[in-house]
């Protein structure tokens, strides 16, 4: 379906007023995500709706200045958010109306979407830091360690200890031996970063399909969930994160960037892998009949217990070469 398609239909416009209400409200949610993470996804997935419906009905201007009204609300936070979310969400209208006119796959859309987000952030960064003569990021990792650092004399901590009969030696003993894995943290926001966008655009895209095709707009449909499938080669993903990991510790200069790397590789494969035993996980309830009821409760506890999750991921592995879905493949 073209985009010139939409406008021979005759479907009514949509109410530039309310969406751009609505863009303002999805603006709010993920101010208030600051303190509810979890909540930030959804008002990612939100923002850009109403640019998105708008774009797809050839109103282009009014597209970009529903973007720019509802992105001037961070201009409280920071003046410089509100000119890279109104880039981010045009940009993402913009992909919208261009992989649907050119009858791209959901996937490559919601991959289209990711990278501008990231490249966007790392333009976002590099901009302020050369306006404010800093490294930002640079910044940013030094308060952070400064903060590890001190963190056994900080008053909430030395109140905690007391609070909880918690002697010097062994909170020195537990800060020692936790004291790498909290210097590693800033160094996986990469992979971090990526899976919330990933999973940004995947609720985005789900949504734009719900809410567009009421009004006429179709766009394609997603795969069933237990039909979701990676190319074989993506295991070298994982294959090149095990291996930075597990190599022996030679040189404090690179030891670190080498885990680094490793972790992050293995965090942004094996979120794609969690993803695929899930699906195949799918397959066999299908399979089987399993209730929805059962189905949830499985789910659940596979969840709740850190060796039960870790099969799902290796579950997608193995589907690689062992097809446990019986699935078509090139």
């Amino acid at each position: 379906m073209s985009f010139d398609n939409i406008n021979n239909i005759n479907q009514p416009r949509s109410n530039l007023f309310k969406l751009i209400l609505l863009t303002v409200f999805a603006y709010v949610v993920l101010v208030i995500s600051i303190f509810i993470p979890f909540l930030g996804i959804l008002g990612l997935a939100l923002i850009s709706i109403p640019a998105i419906k708008l774009m797809l009905e050839g109103r282009i201007w009014e597209s970009i200045i529903c973007a720019i009204i509802g992105s001037s609300l961070l201009a409280f936070i920071d003046l410089t958010l509100p000119i890279f979310f109104s880039i981010l969400v045009i940009g993402i209208a913009v992909i919208y109306l261009f992989c649907f006119n050119k009858n791209k796959s959901p996937f490559q859309i919601i991959a289209f979407n990711s990278i501008l987000f990231i490249v966007l952030i790392v333009l976002y960064v590099i901009v302020v830091s050369l306006v404010k003569q800093q490294n930002i990021v640079v910044g940013l990792m030094n308060n952070y360690k400064a903060v590890i650092n001190n963190f056994p004399n900080d008053p909430f901590i030395k109140q905690y200890m007391q609070l909880m009969a918690i002697s010097d030696t062994q909170f020195k003993s537990l800060y020692e031996q936790s004291r790498n894995i909290l210097v590693m943290i800033p160094y996986l926001i990469p992979s971090l970063l990526l899976m919330y966008v990933f999973l940004g655009s995947l609720i985005n895209y789900y949504w734009c399909i719900s809410i567009f095709k009421k009004s006429g707009v179709i766009l394609k449909g997603m795969p069933l969930f237990k039909t979701w499938d990676l190319p074989w080669y993506y295991v070298s993903g994982i294959i090149a994160g095990l291996i930075l990991v597990v190599i022996p510790h030679f040189n404090p200069a690179y030891d670190f960037v080498f885990d680094a790397a490793g972790i992050n590789l293995l965090i942004i494969f094996g979120m794609f892998y969690t993803a695929l035993g899930f699906s195949v996980l799918w397959g066999i309830f299908d399979k089987f009949r399993i209730a929805p009821l059962w189905r949830v409760l499985i789910i659940l506890i596979f969840s709740f217990f850190l060796i039960l999750i870790i099969v799902i991921p290796i579950m997608g592995i193995l589907d690689v070469w062992i097809n446990f879905r019986k699935l078509e493949r090139r």
